[in-house]
């Protein structure tokens, strides 16, 4: 039976924060995709991800962080003001970067190849439900660092859908969410996209030139937009 996607509330958010607090699998609104979301803390909850969404193992979560400087906490550049100003532009907002990893602590299925895709989110109830989760509550030091108890780095997330089912012009809404992972999900939390029309733009800075970036999947940010309120030259 699938989950009933929840209001997102004060308190369901709280409701659905504690879950994955413990290591479940939500479904959460992002800017543009409903999708699941879990603590990439909780390797068992990652397992579910991969097993709920038939997720080929090649593909790893994309890291969500509330405070843009928070890139800082899993990946490396080596020009960094370069990054900065992508953050600057268009973070918080639907721009997944995939950048060199530098936490030798993350699951590898949220970082292979070494590299790790890290994204900032607008989106009001998602920023709610990573405050109380506590993403951000303490973003000093690395990671292999004690933090407090409530403090995590970021969330892990992907589209709430079966793999290679729907297209990137095509946004996962709560019905579609549900009808796809709904009975295999703790908690659906609803909420709507950002203003958007197609899944996130994901540009890599991983290899090559540092004032080069290739667009490996095209969302309503385009390489015009990113060459205009940077120096890179986008491909």
């Amino acid at each position: 039976m699938s989950s009933p996607a929840l209001s997102p509330t004060t308190e369901n958010v709280q409701t659905v924060a504690s879950c994955v607090r413990e290591g479940g699998v939500v479904v959460a609104p992002s800017d543009t995709n409903m999708a699941l979301t879990v603590s990439p803390e909780h390797a068992a909850a990652i397992d579910r991800v991969y097993a709920i969404k038939d997720r080929p193992i090649h593909k790893p979560l994309t890291l969500f962080v509330r405070d843009p400087s928070d890139w800082r906490r899993f990946a490396r550049h080596d020009d960094p003001a370069v990054v900065d100003a992508l953050v600057e532009a268009f973070w918080p907002g639907p721009l997944n970067l995939v950048l060199e990893r530098d936490s030798p602590t993350l699951d590898d299925r949220c970082a292979m190849d070494g590299t790790v895709s890290v994204g900032c989110l607008a989106n009001p109830v998602w920023r709610e439900l990573a405050e109380a989760v506590g993403v951000g509550s303490r973003t000093t030091g690395p990671l292999d660092k004690p933090r407090d108890r409530r403090s995590l780095a970021a969330l892990a997330m992907t589209s709430a859908n079966q793999s290679g089912t729907v297209p990137d012009d095509r946004l996962v809404d709560v019905d579609l969410a549900a009808d796809h992972v709904g009975d295999a999900v703790d908690y659906i939390l609803g909420g709507e996209p950002e203003g958007t029309t197609r899944a996130s733009t994901i540009l890599s800075l991983a290899a090559g030139d540092a004032g080069e970036a290739r667009i490996l999947r095209r969302g309503d940010l385009t390489a015009s937009d990113i060459e205009r309120a940077t120096s890179l030259t986008v491909t």
